[in-house]
């Protein structure tokens, strides 16, 4: 008697990088679920591996989603750092759900998450970068440089100048380094400061200022996307650890 054998393929695993190309340019979506290691291995052979070729040519705009994954500063600037360095590569837009994700699947992008403007290098004294929407900085603020931006602040660095984010008066917006120790931060007309030791300013690593309904606070990064969740406001912050920053008018 013949035995009838049924052979399922297996389906092909998911690669952790999906390319999408739109009129604006390319849209890298970076899959939230794999393990980083797995991620940046995977993007660093695509764009500088044997198909690395592929994405030779003239100038072209870039948007990179990484979804929900919560990445450390190191992380996060580690990945950056594959695309800052394809020289024809103008990145535009760098973050979870961002507009070009969601232009991809049908979905309207909200005002603040059509701009980004991203900065290469360190913010030094007597510079003041300002950008109306989100600003992203892959690099130091110098004591005496500013950063200022009508919506969120990232640093991928110290954070030891001025920090002003939401200064056309967006309280949701927040301001996150990989090393916190401003000279000052200001969220929409709300003032803090760093918090002193012996009359010096503590450095704090991986967090990010947002406003309560108390006030200023600094908490670990992680908690970043559970406070975009809960929304503005949130009396007690989205984490217990919360600290207030200090405050002044």
């Amino acid at each position: 008697m013949a035995v009838k054998m049924i052979v399922q393929s297996k389906p092909e695993p998911k690669h952790p990088v999906a390319v999408k190309g739109t009129r604006e340019g390319l849209v890298f979506l970076l899959d939230e679920h794999c393990a980083y290691e797995d991620l940046y291995r995977c993007l660093t052979d695509l764009l500088t591996g044997e198909s690395a070729g592929l994405f030779n040519g003239p100038q072209v705009a870039v948007s990179v989603d990484y979804g929900d994954r919560a990445l450390t500063p190191e992380q996060a600037r580690a990945l950056l750092g594959v695309f800052l360095a394809r020289e024809n590569f103008v990145v535009r837009e760098w973050g979870g759900h961002t507009a070009a994700r969601k232009a991809l699947y049908g979905q309207r992008p909200s005002a603040r998450a059509q701009n980004q403007f991203i900065h290469k290098g360190t913010v030094r004294a007597g510079q003041d970068l300002y950008f109306d929407g989100d600003v992203v900085v892959v690099g130091d603020v110098n004591p005496g440089g500013q950063v200022s931006a009508a919506g969120d602040i990232y640093v991928f660095g110290r954070l030891r100048g001025i920090a002003h984010a939401g200064i056309h008066g967006d309280e949701r917006a927040i301001i996150a380094a990989a090393e916190f120790a401003p000279t000052q931060v200001r969220i929409a007309s709300v003032v803090g400061w760093a918090p002193e030791s012996a009359g010096e300013r503590m450095s704090t690593f991986m967090e990010f200022a947002y406003l309560t309904a108390d006030g200023m606070a600094v908490d670990k990064m992680q908690y970043a996307a559970v406070l975009r969740q809960a929304g503005p406001g949130t009396a007690d912050g989205p984490g217990s650890a919360g600290a207030s920053a200090g405050e002044g008018g």
